[in-house]
């Protein structure tokens, strides 16, 4: 019906759990200019009809169900300023007719199965501002006329099978957000991009990098270099600043023993030290184990629950007691859990890390799954002072920031993946499709070994899912609590009942 509509410029169907195609009638729209038909269920391959809509300037179908390739026709549409493909089920390459969108200003193919090279076309595009791949199935290498567009301001690639490549020079210096996270990048950080003017976010995490960071560097606001080989001093300088939050774990830093812990620095198993307790907590007061244990009880994103059952009563520490940030190192007596990154888009300077549900979760111990930590990069929780040998890591889950009161909540997708002791146990991991539903527990379990008197649980966000429901910034991993025995054991660590005399 709205094709009736002659004069309608725009059509704006978000979050309305729509199904079927987009109607090739509105192509007789003379004046309409903008289709937006986000998180919906439209499902087949994109019409190839689009390209007769020639006076679009924005068409967005995110968070749908279309699959097939990317038609050549979408080349037709001249006009373009916004193409929005992410969250679908799209494979192929990118057709080569997209090189004529010229006033393309935004491209967002995020979370695809697309294969073939990133083009060299896109670094072509002269007005382009922001170009968003994560987990798009592309491969590098990237090409580096991308960084030298004039107009670029915003740059996300991540988790892409990409070739050995370098972090590129940059000249393009109205960036203000450079994310080039888990692509196989090796060598050192150029220097030049210290000295980018406008840039606030910097994530160059789960690379191969190398080198050393000058001591004149000046960090943005929102740094995260996790999961490199970077060395060197970097307590001296301007580097590390009150002003900005910097994620330095997973790299082999020199520490001195007389560095402190900052709120807004994350040094977690940031040193080269032999020492394992110096080389995970390098800048803490504990340099040696006093006791070691043998279970750990975490609630995560809540505060201290016990619970009870026939074998006695079990104390699940919360890890709800200091503000977390976008780079946060948090431990007590001998655990810790260690945060990375912040969530864009989501408009809030301050995230929020912890989630609570409003109503009741189907689980035997109910208390357990009212809080959640979530993460939008990288979370780890782990153990420090504990006996070697064999454990059951049991990893509590319910998804409690997602509902199914509205339908197009169902249409949400939260994915990522599980390692334990540095090993991929769970890929995709997805709670809803796990639990099948929302508010409703979940527990995986998977046996391991501790041999240095440590035990880390990671969850690692691989920029899969949907990011824009019901709003933008819902995405990430998610956790209820986590629990560990000897392999021996069901249960451990509980107080065992007082029996009251007659």
């Amino acid at each position: 019906m709205l094709y009736k509509f002659r004069h309608l410029e725009s059509i704006d169907l978000y979050n309305n759990y729509l199904y079927g195609s987009i109607p090739m009638e509105w192509a007789s729209l003379p004046y309409l200019k903008s289709i937006s038909v986000c998180a919906n269920r439209l499902s087949g391959d994109i019409p190839k009809g689009l390209g007769k809509f020639i006076n679009l300037t924005l068409l967005v179908l995110e968070a749908n169900q279309f699959s097939g390739t990317i038609p050549k026709e979408l080349g037709n549409l001249v006009n373009l300023q916004g193409l929005g493909l992410s969250s679908n089920q799209l494979v192929g390459g990118l057709p080569k007719t997209l090189a004529k969108l010229t006033k393309l200003t935004n491209l967002h193919l995020s979370d695809n199965r697309l294969n073939g090279s990133i083009p060299e076309f896109i670094g072509k595009l002269p007005k382009l501002q922001r170009l968003e791949l994560y987990a798009s199935g592309l491969r590098g290498p990237i090409p580096d006329s991308i960084f030298h567009l004039e107009n670029l301001i915003d740059v996300r690639i991540s988790d892409t099978v990409a070739g050995l490549g370098h972090v590129p020079q940059i000249t393009s210096t109205s960036l203000k957000y450079l994310v080039l996270r888990n692509i196989n990048l090796s060598g050192p950080i150029p220097t030049s991009i210290w000295d980018l003017p406008s840039l606030m976010t910097l994530d160059l995490s789960f690379n191969r990098l190398t080198g050393e960071i000058p001591a004149y560097a000046t960090a943005p606001k929102y740094t995260y270099l996790a999961g490199n080989m970077l060395s060197g001093k970097v307590e001296t300088g301007a580097f590390l600043t009150a002003s900005t939050n910097i994620d330095l774990s997973y790299n082999n830093f020199t520490w001195s023993p007389m560095c402190k812990e900052r709120k807004n620095i994350n040094t977690y198993e940031s040193s080269h030290s032999k020492n394992r307790l110096t080389r995970l907590l390098p800048c803490s007061a504990i340099k040696q184990c006093q006791n070691y244990s043998r279970s750990l009880h975490i609630n995560c994103g809540g505060p201290d629950v016990t619970i009870e059952n026939s074998r006695g009563r079990f104390l699940y520490e919360g890890d709800n007691y200091g503000l977390t940030g976008s780079a946060t190192n948090y431990y007590r007596k001998n655990w810790g859990y260690s945060n990375t990154g912040d969530f864009m888009d989501d408009a809030i300077t301050e995230d929020t890390y912890t989630v609570s549900s409003e109503s009741a979760v189907s689980a035997k111990y109910p208390d357990l799954y009212q809080n959640a930590r979530r993460s939008p990069l990288s979370l780890a929780y782990y153990a420090f002072c504990f006996e070697n040998g064999s454990y059951n890591v049991k990893l509590h889950f319910a998804e409690i920031q997602f509902s199914d009161v509205e339908p197009y909540t169902k249409l949400a997708k939260r994915v990522f993946n599980i390692y334990i002791q540095g090993k991929l146990i769970w890929e995709d991991f997805s709670i809803r499709e796990e639990a099948n539903g929302t508010h409703k527990e979940v527990i995986r379990e998977v046996n391991t070994t501790v041999t240095d008197n440590t035990l880390e649980i990671r969850l690692y966000w691989a920029g899969k899912g949907t990011m824009i429901i019901p709003q933008r910034g819902y995405y990430g991993s998610l956790i209820s609590a986590v629990s560990v025995c000897p392999s021996s054991e069901s249960e451990c660590g509980g107080m065992k009942k007082k029996i009251s005399s007659l």
